[in-house]
């Protein structure tokens, strides 16, 4: 009563605002009620989305000015804000060994239907592996749409995703109303036990699976097939008739016979939850598989078969000096094993507790003694923390806020829970607010926090500007919008970490290539104050403790002692122990975060203890590197290659790959005496296509001491190892699974390795093959194209002869993979050549 207007501010739909219209309707007098629009229909505060401080503001004093206008705060000129887009972005991903990364993978052409659940993030991936995606529908609704669908398009089948929480939930009517309809559809129950997206909850009304299938198929459902991890959990259960169970592999195939069954058909993939096994093996109640994986990187030729198969975020890529490469992350492997299937020879899998009795006595002593017992694993150092002392802090102690980017699954949202505990402990007011959605594993988090003596905040969400503090666990998050926009040149200290960390997308996608670190810095550095203070947490925390997963406290440590986090170091470790986990670890990275900030001198000691000091390997033909007049990096690069060249083939082979360094540097000289850029090319480029890997190159590899460093690291002292290998002889008579050799057979294959002088001549068992000839024809072939370009290089062309040079590193793979990447590399080899005229 005596109101002119109501303003109602919600987000999403107006549900209060219709609430109060209705109350008010049939009122004689009645105000004004105005909400997502105003009195003409313009949109006052959206119905999407989310409502925060700033976009709330503009709207409210539209209201607010004719009535108050002279008691309203003038504007402030906002400064004009350019936030350019970074090239790659983090997405959600799978966890590491994630059933979905093989469940959700689909037939070429398959048109299918996304679900809620964690497998929703399928959405983020290539359409050419999860498939045509051409709805998403509420929970309990997945495969409905189809029903209305089918009719009246002239796609014939569809698949629709399916988890086990929501098919217990509500997930079995859509089923059963797809089979009243008759449609045509199968439907993929992802059998993962459990509820990942909301936390790992055990599905209600769960069944297990040979209770599922009778009552599918007294529903209607057509046919049944079960596609799993391991199959022997399946001996003795009892199954109807008809219903078969086969390995995870024959998943696409599986699709492809149920697409060929009219009407409804369901495929339950039956696989753990890869989170929650590494969960219940941390506490238990599930045995950790006896077998670890490690990549050989110098056979590893970068191809991203390995990634392809397994989508999964542990394989990933590795910069090395011969290239990018291939890696298993340790700290992040779920042990799932479906990159071992990648077709390359240069997985190795370790069991670190091999048998007990002779015959792991023999794995153990016979292969550690032939792979060469000096790869040992790396020491690491006893660091003596030096004296701290008290932060001074720079920022406000009163009423402070700040953001924290960083990586889902890496415990951002731990962190800002110990920030928030400590900060109460300390007696401020406390507000904070993580922004996650879906599990978010390995896409962006961010987490805000505000911190105050007087009186808690009112919100606990940042503003454009309002962060004091940057605390950036991951740069390129922090160098998003998501965390420029709270920042303000004049207001935002930034302290965080500049590990570089692989996108999912980069797992499948070989050519995508994250910005470098310092251009992250200089973007951020354009939005914030100076002094900011970065380090690699990742190799740091590595190097001290031997692991990683203290990184995001060790940078916590950092952002206190630089003073621009106003937490008392004491508090911080008290809510370190009241947490609970890893205490000591933890409190002891934090205290070296410090030290990273107030004496880095000691932090860089202690690190360079704990790094092997390696030897430099002497000089390959010094006369033929001093005849190019090369030194420093330059020079001990292409000592590298010619010793790998004599090592593959002999020092005639090296001297012919230097003859042809001599006409690139006489042609580059001539047009410019500074960067040798065509040299670096040209030497990496015709490297690697004369030293391919073939039988006898890969066996020496194989026993190579260096690189069996990793995998006899992981094994330890008490380890076996063995190459897992597809022979070319076993191929050809269809036999599609890789073999493992173990260490007793490191002879044979080191005669394998002396037999190179059989390599191309008519006793040759491996010369042949189709892909060895087109080996031995490529350098050749690129001979020709970079003889052809050195006449017209000119300082003007000279980035383009520079790509002609690096097209070989598209030659990567074994096999079909390689042949494939061959026709590929012709072309835009032949293409080059033309435009260079």
């Amino acid at each position: 009563t005596g109101l002119d207007e109501i303003l109602v501010i919600e987000e999403k739909h107006g549900i209060i605002e219709s609430l109060v219209k209705d109350a008010l309707y049939s009122a004689a007098t009645r105000p004004r009620v105005v909400g997502k629009a105003d009195e003409d229909g313009g949109t006052l505060f959206p119905g999407w989305g989310s409502l925060d401080a700033d976009n709330i503001l503009s709207p409210l004093r539209g209201r607010l000015a004719s009535r108050i206008g002279d008691r309203l705060v003038p504007l402030e000129t906002k400064r004009e804000r350019i936030l350019i887009p970074l090239a790659v972005e983090r997405q959600p991903f799978f966890c590491s060994g994630c059933p979905h990364n093989r469940s959700t993978e689909v037939p070429d052409g398959t048109v299918v239907g996304a679900g809620v659940g964690c497998h929703t993030m399928s959405i983020f991936m290539d359409p050419e592996r999860i498939g045509d995606v051409v709805g998403l529908t509420a929970m309990g609704n997945e495969g409905t749409q189809w029903i209305g669908m089918a009719e009246f398009v002239e796609t014939p089948h569809l698949a629709q995703n399916l988890g086990d929480g929501t098919y217990f939930h509500s997930g079995q009517l859509a089923i059963q109303a797809a089979i009243a309809a008759d449609v045509n559809i199968t439907y993929k129950l992802f059998y993962n036990g459990t509820v990942a997206m909301t936390g790992g909850q055990d599905p209600m009304g769960q069944l297990e699976i040979a209770d599922i299938v009778p009552t599918l198929l007294a529903q209607g459902v057509k046919r049944v097939l079960i596609t799993a991890d391991d199959t022997s959990r399946y001996s003795g259960v009892d199954l109807p008739s008809g219903v078969d169970v086969w390995e995870r592999d024959r998943l696409i195939e599986a699709q492809e016979l149920l697409a060929t069954v009219s009407g409804v058909t369901v495929l339950i993939h039956d696989q753990a939850c890869a989170a929650e096994a590494r969960r219940a093996r941390k506490r238990g109640l599930i045995e950790t598989p006896n077998l670890r994986t490690v990549i050989n990187q110098r056979i590893c030729e970068g191809c991203g078969d390995c990634g392809q198969v397994s989508n999964c975020l542990s394989v990933q890529p590795v910069e090395t000096p011969f290239g990018r490469k291939t890696m298993i992350d340790q700290t992040t492997c779920n042990l799932d094993f479906s990159c071992m299937e990648g077709d390359c020879p240069s997985f190795v899998a370790i069991t670190p507790e091999p048998d007990s009795g002779i015959r792991g006595w023999l794995a153990r002593r016979s292969g550690r003694r032939a792979l060469g017992a000096t790869a040992s694993p790396k020491v690491l150092a006893d660091p003596i923390l030096p004296t701290l002392p008290d932060p001074v802090l720079v920022v406000p102690a009163d009423d402070f806020a700040m953001r924290i980017t960083g990586i889902g699954g890496t415990g951002v949202v731990t962190v800002a829970q110990i920030i928030g505990t400590a900060a109460m402990l300390d007696g401020m007011e406390v507000r904070g607010l993580d922004q996650i959605g879906l599990s978010q594993k390995a896409g962006p988090v961010v987490s805000d926090i505000r911190l105050s003596r007087e009186r808690a905040s009112f919100t606990n969400r940042l503003g454009e500007e309002q962060a004091d503090l940057l605390l950036a666990f991951d740069q390129l998050v922090a160098a998003s919008p998501k965390g420029l926009l709270t920042c303000h040149p004049d207001r935002t200290h930034v302290v965080g970490s500049n590990t570089t960390t692989p996108t999912g997308h980069m797992i499948t996608h070989l050519d995508t290539q994250l910005p470098s670190t310092d251009d992250l810095a200089a973007t951020i550095r354009e939005h914030t104050r100076d002094g900011h203070s970065w380090v690699d947490a990742q190799a740091a925390t590595t190097e001290l403790f031997g692991a990683a997963t203290t990184a995001n406290i060790f940078v916590v440590g950092m952002a206190v002692q630089a003073g621009v986090l106003p937490v008392s170091p004491e508090r911080i470790e008290a809510a370190i122990e009241l947490n609970g986990v890893a205490v000591d670890a933890n409190t002891t990275a934090f205290r070296w975060g410090r030290a990273q900030i107030a004496a880095s001198e000691s932090v860089d000691a202690a690190r360079a203890r704990a790094t092997p000091v390696h030897t430099p390997e002497p000089e390959v033909l010094p006369h033929r590197l001093d005849a190019l007049g090369v030194e420093g990096d330059r020079r001990a690069r292409l000592s590298m290659f010619a010793r790998e060249l004599i090592e593959w083939g002999d020092e005639s082979t090296a001297n012919d790959w230097f003859d042809v360094l001599d006409e690139v540097v006489d042609a580059e000289r001539a047009v410019s005496n500074t960067d040798l850029h065509v040299l670096d090319a040209v030497a990496a480029g015709l490297y690697k296509l004369m030293a391919y890997k073939d039988e006898y190159e890969v066996a020496r590899l194989m026993t190579d001491p260096d690189a069996m460093a990793e995998a006899l690291s992981v094994a330890g002292t008490g380890g076996a190892v063995a190459w897992k290998l597809h022979p070319p002889m076993m191929r050809a008579l269809g036999y599609d699974k890789k073999i493992s050799i173990g260490t007793w057979a490191t002879p044979a294959i080191r005669q394998l390795a002396k037999r190179k002088n059989l390599r191309g001549t008519a006793l040759d068992p491996f010369g042949r093959a189709e892909v060895r000839k087109v080996e031995r024809e490529l350098p050749g072939e690129y001979l020709a194209a970079v003889r052809s370009a050195l006449p017209a290089l000119t300082e003007s062309n000279v980035d383009a002869v520079v790509a002609l040079a690096e097209l070989p590193d598209i030659v990567r793979g074994y096999e079909d993979i390689k042949l494939a990447n061959v026709e590929r590399f012709r072309t835009e080899l032949a293409q080059a050549v033309t435009a260079l005229g």
